[in-house]
């Protein structure tokens, strides 16, 4: 606990390796992959993060809510009685219309690239796989020579003692 409050204390922050910002933490492959991206790419992954995220469906919520209110409410009675946009909201029907339609070739070119991303990955782990696998079959193969060899020369020892 820290002194005078009821708060545990916080851990000091080290300013090593994890913490320094100094080392990319990053596969090599989705690294290439992020510092490759056209502006338009960057772009789509950006939409993508914010249109999946809570703060967009809250802020989208707001806005609509917003709408409906200021058409309803507010605007009605400063035009006496003809809102701009009355119920059943035609207009705002018309922008979540055309929003979804721009945001869902978006959102899918950058679920394109994330599976393009993660089948470059798949193929370099399969590769780093194939390569360990070779490793371990050389590994056993020598130490299968080493326990021939071990044998063979407890063996001529046995021999030469007897």
């Amino acid at each position: 606990m820290a002194p005078g409050t009821d708060a545990p204390e916080r851990p000091t922050q080290r300013r090593g390796f994890p913490y320094s910002g100094q080392h990319d933490h990053r596969h090599p492959v989705i690294a290439a992959s992020l510092d490759q991206r056209t502006l338009g790419e960057r772009v789509a992954d950006s939409v993508a993060r914010f249109g999946g995220s809570w703060p967009f469906i809250f802020s989208f919520l707001a806005l609509i809510v917003s709408w409906m209110v200021l058409n309803t409410v507010i605007i009605d009675d400063a035009l006496h009685g003809k809102p701009f946009d009355p119920f059943p909201y035609i207009a705002l029907n018309l922008v979540l219309s055309a929003l979804a339609g721009l945001q869902a070739p978006i959102i899918m070119m950058s679920q394109n690239r994330a599976a393009a991303r993660d089948e470059a990955l798949a193929a370099t782990h399969y590769e780093e796989t194939m390569s360990l696998d070779s490793l371990l079959k050389k590994n056993t193969e020598l130490t299968q020579q080493i326990h021939e060899l071990t044998t063979q020369i407890s063996q001529l020892l046995q021999t030469n003692r007897g």
